[in-house]
């Protein structure tokens, strides 16, 4: 169900969220290198009908491409749920609530997140973003699980 690659697919920074069934089999890890070798992990589309994440991330990563730049930090961005966004909505009728899946269960998705949290494990991760947007009038605002220094200056970024 995971679907893990080390480069940007040619033609994926030219999709829109609804589009990017037609590149990636599903859901998608993309490991990028950076000149930090630790990457950032940054998910983006756990719901369908967030896309907010998938364009900041597109168009940074194109910024990036257009510059011909090299990241300043590794990054590894996961593109959850694909399916979804192809119809706009937060999750199919078939799957589960891709923000539920990352504590034990039996489910594919369940086995999705476990293969997910195993392959970051082993890479050092700087740090952890889960992108999302919503449709109500609100401020930009970060949730952080740590009220340390280091925690509170990533969630003013």
């Amino acid at each position: 169900m995971l679907n893990i690659i080390d480069s940007i697919p040619d033609g994926l920074l030219q999709l829109e969220a609804a589009q990017l069934h037609t590149l990636l089999p599903g859901p998608t890890l993309i490991h990028l290198p950076g000149r930090a070798r630790a990457p950032l992990f940054v998910s983006v589309l756990l719901h369908g009908n967030e896309t907010g994440g998938w364009i900041a991330v597109r168009d940074m990563l194109q910024s990036f491409q257009d510059a011909d730049k090299e990241l300043p930090r590794a990054l590894s961005l996961f593109i959850g749920n694909v399916f979804a966004a192809r119809e706009g909505r937060r999750r199919l009728m078939d799957q589960l609530d891709y923000n539920r899946i990352w504590t034990p269960g039996d489910s594919p998705e369940h086995f999705m997140a476990r293969q997910l949290l195993d392959e970051m494990r082993g890479r050092g991760v700087f740090a952890a973003i889960d992108l999302h947007n919503n449709t109500g009038h609100n401020p930009h605002y970060a949730c952080i699980n740590d009220l340390r220094a280091e925690f509170l200056r990533l969630a003013r970024v």
